[in-house]
């Protein structure tokens, strides 16, 4: 990302809707598969930390993260991490089958990554029978050029690219899911409109993150908490994130 976004990052990560949802998912579907309360997991490509602090509450103390951006580094210590360190997800600088869980959230996008080298280093570094658990944005129709930029991405994904992704390496596929179905409209109508009717900008690139009214911002996460619920029962068929959870055999 560009420089000034991890500011950004940070200060809406705990609060704005987006991030709130997904990583309420996160939680709730790491819970689901049945980890112990002692389980090794790694975060790998952590950004400012806010969904590593909710895994180490909610899911296993024992939880680590990296990143490779020097930006980030400095608001670990804010959220009060320890258990962090910089490195490329190309290259993971733990040992084969460390972790009982990895995660990773909007990474695989990025330009600096490597899918094949990333998903190859994720599958090394958890146990057989471990999971990973990756989330993705879905259609390419919805890439923006200003926040994509901005967040130095330039892939989007269908469920049926990532699962040819994934297919590659020793993994069964144990789950794959839209999120974000409820809100795809307003989703889809925002980035539409900035494609078609934004004018061009010669500043530096910004994200598309921006203060909500409270009451809208709240709104939303009601809205996605009752898609949750429903995320406990079945796949979603459409939405603008993918998630798919996969086992290492």
């Amino acid at each position: 990302m560009e420089a000034h976004e991890y500011r950004t990052l940070f200060e809406f990560e705990s609060s704005y809707w987006w991030y709130r949802s997904l990583h309420a998912v996160i939680v709730q579907t790491l819970l689901s598969l049945g980890l112990d309360k002692d389980a090794t997991l790694l975060d790998a490509g952590c950004g400012t930390g806010q969904n590593l602090v909710n895994i180490q509450e909610q899911v296993t103390e024992k939880a680590c993260g990296f990143d490779l951006a020097g930006e980030a580094a400095p608001f670990w210590a804010e959220r009060g991490l320890r258990r962090i360190c910089r490195a490329s997800i190309n290259e993971i600088p733990f040992a084969k089958s460390s972790f009982d869980a990895v995660v990773s959230v909007d990474v695989l996008e990025c330009d600096a990554v490597s899918e094949q080298k990333a998903v190859s280093e994720l599958c090394r570094v958890v146990k057989p029978r471990g999971y990973i658990l990756l989330v993705v944005p879905a259609y390419d129709w919805l890439m923006t050029p200003e926040h994509h930029k901005a967040v130095h991405a330039s892939r989007r994904y269908s469920r049926a690219k990532l699962a040819e992704l994934l297919k590659q390496w020793p993994l069964e596929i144990v789950r794959m899911t839209h999120v974000f179905a409820s809100l795809l409209p307003l989703v889809a109508g925002y980035r539409l409109g900035l494609r078609y009717f934004r004018g061009h900008s010669d500043g530096e690139p910004r994200s598309e993150l921006r203060p909500m009214h409270p009451l809208l911002n709240s709104s939303f996460i009601g809205i996605m908490s009752l898609e949750r619920r429903l995320l406990r029962l079945m796949d979603l068929p459409f939405g603008s994130s993918i998630m798919a959870v996969a086992r290492k055999v």
